[in-house]
C-alpha cells in the first residue's frame, strides 16, 4: 500500500502557527479568491461551528481561507482537523468588512501577496473545515480552498 509521505516527500501536517492562528487577530482583508473554490456557509447559528468542507483519503490544501460576505459586524471561526488531530482553530476580533477573514495557508490579498504558510496542509486518511459566526445568518459567510487529492 502506497502512504502519502511516497508522494510528497513529508509527513501529514499537526499544526499551523502564523499570524492568524493565535489570539484573537484582526483578520486579513481584500482577500482574493478568484483562483479557490469558493463554498458559502449555508444557515448557520451563531457561535456553532458547521462543516464546508470534508475529504476523505489522501492528499493537500494548497490555499484556504474563511471570510465574510457582506460588512456586519461579525467574529469569524475557522477549525480545521486533518487526520483526526485539530491543527487550526482560530477567532477573529469582530471585523465589519467584505472579505475579511482568516488565512489558514496560502492565500493571495487584492494589494499585495501575503504568504501565511509555503507549504501546504498534508493530510493521510482525511480533511475537515469547519467555520462559525458569531451570528445566525445564511451564506454571509464563506471558505475559498485549493486542494488535490491522490
Amino acid at each position: 500500500m502506497s502512504t502519502l509521505s511516497q508522494f510528497t516527500g513529508q509527513r501529514p501536517t499537526r499544526s499551523v502557527v502564523h499570524g492568524t492562528s493565535t489570539g484573537s487577530p484582526a483578520g486579513q482583508g481584500a482577500l482574493y479568491t478568484a483562483s479557490a473554490r469558493e463554498v458559502l456557509s449555508g444557515a448557520l447559528t451563531a457561535a456553532t461551528l458547521k462543516t464546508l468542507l470534508t475529504i476523505s483519503g489522501a492528499g493537500e490544501l494548497f490555499h484556504l481561507m474563511a471570510y465574510t460576505k457582506d460588512g456586519t459586524s461579525r467574529t469569524v471561526r475557522c477549525r480545521v482537523t486533518l487526520d483526526g488531530v485539530v491543527v487550526f482553530d482560530a477567532t477573529t476580533a469582530a471585523i465589519a468588512l467584505t472579505h475579511t477573514g482568516l488565512i489558514v495557508v496560502g492565500a493571495d490579498n487584492l494589494l499585495v501577496t501575503i504568504v501565511t504558510n509555503r507549504g501546504s496542509l498534508r493530510f493521510v486518511t482525511s480533511c475537515v473545515v469547519e467555520v462559525a459566526s458569531s451570528l445566525s445568518e445564511t451564506d454571509k459567510m464563506a471558505i475559498g480552498y485549493t486542494a488535490q487529492t491522490y
